[in-house]
Parts: C-alpha cells; structure tokens; sequence
C-alpha cells in the first residue's frame, strides 16, 4: 500500500490524512502518482471531507522525489512520462479546492519539495528535515509552473537560490517564505497543522475554494506554454543524457559527469 488514509475528526469535521509510504524513501513514480491523485479525486467528491493533510511517518523522508530506480529503467521513449507526471500532478494540486496542508517531517527534495509548494499551508520539522528543488541538479530546468508558484511564496530576493538548488533548514525555508511554520517535534508539527484546519474550518467552503481559484488563475492561464517548454525541453538530447547521468551517479554514489 502506497499510501495510508485516516479520517480524522476536527471541531466536528472530517478531515483525511494521507500518510506517504512508497518505499524506504518515499520516491515518486508516474504509477503512484497517479494512485494519489484517484485518492484526492475520491476525497474532493466527498462533501463530508473539509480538508486534507499530506504527511509521512518516515522517519528521514517526507518524500526524496522521483525514484531513481524508475527512471533508469525506463525506455527512452518513457523519460519524460516518468519525469513529467510531476508537474502534471502539481497542476492537479493547485487546483483541488479543497485545503491541502503538507506536514514535512524529514527531506522534501524535488518532487517532495514540488508537493509542499502546492499545498496551500505548509509546516516543517526543524532538525532533520530539508527542503530543495533538486531538479537542476539532475540536468533539468526547472518548469516553469513551479517557478510561478514560487514567485507568488517565497521573497524575492530567495528566489534564484531557490530556483537552483539551494538546500534549506527549516527556519531558513520559514524564513524566506516556503514554509509557514516550524515545530521542534513530531506532536507540534500535527499540533499546528491542527489549528490551522481549525482556523480554516471557520471560513465557508465555497469561500475558500473560489478565493484558491482566484490566486492561482494568473498561474493557470501561463499552463500550456509552459507545458509546451517542459515537452520541448524533454526533446532534448543533452537533457535526457544528463537525467540518466545524475541518475546513474547517485546509484553509484559519484559526482555526475555532465553534458
């Protein structure tokens, strides 16, 4: 089982947790991405369900991205399946109306960092936990639509750092923007992801899901050019044979050798 599902009640309200459990690193293929997302669409028809709170119980990882594995078994002709049904997810995400609350408890890298980003609140775990987008790192540009939503969270001063790789903490990512709030143990983190719904559940559905369309519209209407670059950008040689590159090197625990 991919993912576990709790209902859990809040002020007389159901509210569902999905707990990642994909693998020792909790990585992300286009198949249980897929099984996720046929979860939301299950949640989102449930009228009774007010929110929906992402977490892990994994003691290092929220979620490490797209799994490595996967991708370098995959036909050439697959590469950007596999890679790109993130950024069809996140697009899926950021229109689930829905609350979608991240609960990051360990590493959130690329993909992991792609579903914080579209979750509409988002709480860390200060220690272990980091958060980045790794996609540079792995020969990728990062997409466009991620680059948008960043635009709109995090300072603007962060975001070339963000943008290319940077590696945060913590406080730093509550600092810049990325994160909303931090815990110093496993029972705060849930304890302020609680009182966040709690405050939420004050606000109408209807009102809250008309004004998460309204602040991702501008983001909307720029989808299909970016859609259009990222399928442009997979057509390239140099960027499928620096995908495998990093890949192969973190198999091999070494430095990747770069086109």
């Amino acid at each position: 089982m991919n993912f576990l599902i709790n209902i859990l009640e809040v002020k007389g309200h159901k509210v569902a947790e999905i707990v990642l459990q994909t693998n020792e690193e909790n990585s992300l293929t286009w198949k249980n991405l897929l099984e996720l997302q046929g979860i939301l669409d299950g949640l989102h028809k449930d009228a009774t369900v007010r929110a929906v709170i992402l977490a892990s119980r994994n003691e290092k990882f929220f979620s490490n991205g797209v799994d490595a594995a996967t991708i370098m078994n995959a036909p050439a002709d697959r590469l950007a399946t596999e890679m790109g049904q993130i950024v069809h997810f996140f697009n899926y995400l950021i229109t689930f109306d829905k609350p979608l609350l991240a609960e990051v408890s360990g590493y959130a890298m690329g993909g992991g960092a792609v579903i914080t980003l579209a979750s509409d609140f988002r709480f860390m775990l200060d220690g272990k936990a980091r958060i980045s987008f790794t996609e540079v790192m792995f020969g990728l540009p990062l997409p466009g639509v991620f680059i948008d939503k960043l635009k709109i969270t995090v300072l603007p001063n962060h975001l070339h750092g963000v943008i290319y790789g940077a590696l945060y903490r913590a406080p730093e990512a509550r600092a810049i923007g990325l994160i909303d709030e931090i815990a110093d143990s496993r029972s705060e983190l849930r304890r302020l992801v609680l009182r966040q719904i709690e405050q939420i559940l004050r606000v109408p559905a209807s009102a809250f899901s008309g004004t998460k369309r309204s602040l991702h519209q501008p983001l909307q209407l720029h989808v299909p050019m970016h859609m259009e670059e990222l399928a442009r950008n997979f057509a390239r040689p140099e960027v499928k044979a620096n995908l495998l590159e990093a890949m192969a090197a973190l198999r091999e625990k070494r430095r990747p050798q770069f086109q």
